[in-house]
Order: structure tokens, then C-alpha cells, then sequence
């Protein structure tokens, strides 16, 4: 079957953007289609051919075209081009499903977007109240009128290192039975430095989500719902090896299973 007229550039498209290709295979398919003659359909480089431009041994050749007729990219009519060479034939149809399911994800991608702009990107004032004095607190669990001196507002806004603080004060005490001071204490107790982590971890990213999230209930919905244990195991170990970034790793790892569930494409 001959190509349409954007085939070959969305075959290279998708041959530089899909992830269910390693580096030899992508550049072992750009090849072929670099040999494909759109005007007759012949595509018969002989693999010494594709090994010497390349630069790669012929097994690995052999073994990279495999892959690609495996995987739907390509069909092998073996011994059938010129001097019984293989023949290489493009299954456009897959290329162009692979195209659908990116443009559905750059929408997923441009609605996560657009529902995030819609949301204050201010966490808080922006600038000192007055000449930098103490202030009102404003805080719900602090309806008091009294003010609270500029270090006790570092130690706040300090909160998770104090509780890695306390965490590894409590574990030097003896187990014979240590005083705690408060409920909260009595908990982190009886936890280790990696739970109180993960923990912090998994509260900080779900009240990321929460806020970015928060114009767009109905998408919001569909996340909570599209998460399963792994995904969330998955994304608490990120937040926690790479601090704010857990709810983007969230949202790309749904972005992708939608795309690649729509298109038919997962491995």
C-alpha cells in the first residue's frame, strides 16, 4: 500500500518521539524509511548495507529489524526485493495510530495546563507585611490575635526538619520507655526516619495535585479514579528523592497510559 502524503513524515515522527524503541532500533528503522521509494514502494537496502552506514556489526542489524517487524513497524518479506535481499515494507497504519495517540496526549497535556493556570500561583504574600515586623497570624488552627516572633515563623515554615529532628532524637532513647510530650510525638515515635519520610512525602504531592487541580473537579475526578497502589507507590518515590516533582511524574505517567490505552500501542 502506498503512503499518503504526510506517512513518511509522521513515520519519522514517531520513530523520534515513541519510547517503545531503543536508540539502535530508531535509527535501523530511520534508515529504511531513508531507503523507502515512495513512487514504486521498493525498500530492499541489503542489512551490510544498513550495518556499514550505521556503523553497527550485521547481527546487530539483523536483530534491530526484528524487533521493528515485531513491534508492527515494519513487515519482512524475506528474500523478496532485488538479489533476494529482504524487503522492507512500513505498516502505515501503525505509524498513524501512533500520531492519534500523541495528539491525545498533547491534549491531556494542554488541559492539565490550562486547568492549572486558572489557579493563583501565589502560595502566600509575596513581599514582607509592613517593615518586617512581626505580624498577625492568619493561620486556621491560630485565631488568636497575638503575633508571632520571626523565629518561631521559621521554625514553622522549618516543620519537616524539625520532624526529622525528632525522629532521630527518639531513636537514640532507650527503650525502657521514653516521655512524650504530645500525641504527635507518641506517633512519630513509634515510626522510622524512612515512614515519617515517605509519609511527608506522600502528603506533600497529593496536596499539590489537590491545588492544582482544583478549577477542574470533573478532571480532578478522573485522576483520583486513574490511580491505583503502584502508581502511587511510584509517585511517593519520586517526591521523595526529588522534592515537587512528584505530582508532575503523576500526571505525565497518567497522560501516557491514556494515550497509549486509546491507540492500542501498549506493550
Amino acid at each position: 500500500m502506498r503512503p499518503n502524503k504526510s506517512d513518511v513524515l509522521i513515520a519519522f515522527k514517531a520513530i523520534s518521539l515513541t519510547d517503545d524503541m531503543s536508540v539502535t532500533e530508531k535509527r535501523v528503522a530511520a534508515t529504511l524509511l531513508d531507503h523507502y521509494n515512495r513512487c514504486t514502494g521498493q525498500c530492499d537496502p541489503a542489512l551490510n548495507t544498513i550495518a556499514t552506514l550505521l556503523g553497527i556489526n550485521r547481527r546487530t542489524a539483523i536483530r534491530a529489524t526484528g524487533s521493528l517487524e515485531r513491534s508492527g513497524y515494519f513487515r519482512i518479506d524475506r528474500h523478496g526485493g532485488k538479489f533476494h535481499r529482504n524487503s522492507y515494507q512500513p505498516i502505515w497504519a501503525r505509524f498513524r495510530a501512533w500520531e492519534n495517540g500523541w495528539a491525545e496526549r498533547r491534549r491531556l497535556a494542554k488541559q492539565f495546563r490550562s486547568a492549572a493556570q486558572n489557579l493563583s500561583p501565589l502560595q502566600g504574600p509575596g513581599c514582607h507585611i509592613g517593615d518586617g515586623g512581626s505580624a498577625t497570624q492568619t493561620c486556621s488552627n491560630n485565631q488568636s490575635d497575638l503575633t508571632s516572633a520571626p523565629q518561631q515563623q521559621e521554625s514553622q515554615r522549618a516543620l519537616s526538619a524539625t520532624e526529622v529532628t525528632a525522629v532521630k532524637s527518639l531513636s537514640k532513647q532507650s527503650e525502657s520507655g521514653p516521655q512524650y510530650s504530645n500525641a504527635q510525638d507518641r506517633f512519630h515515635g513509634k515510626q522510622s526516619y524512612g515512614e515519617v519520610a515517605r509519609i511527608a512525602a506522600e502528603r506533600r504531592w497529593n496536596e499539590a495535585l489537590t491545588r492544582q487541580l482544583a478549577s477542574a473537579p470533573d478532571v480532578f475526578a478522573g485522576v483520583i479514579d486513574a490511580i491505583d497502589s503502584d502508581l502511587s507507590n511510584a509517585t511517593t518515590e519520586v517526591e521523595m528523592t526529588r522534592r515537587g516533582r512528584g505530582v508532575e511524574f503523576l500526571l505525565v505517567q497518567l497522560d501516557r497510559r491514556k494515550a497509549f490505552h486509546e491507540c492500542g500501542c501498549l506493550r
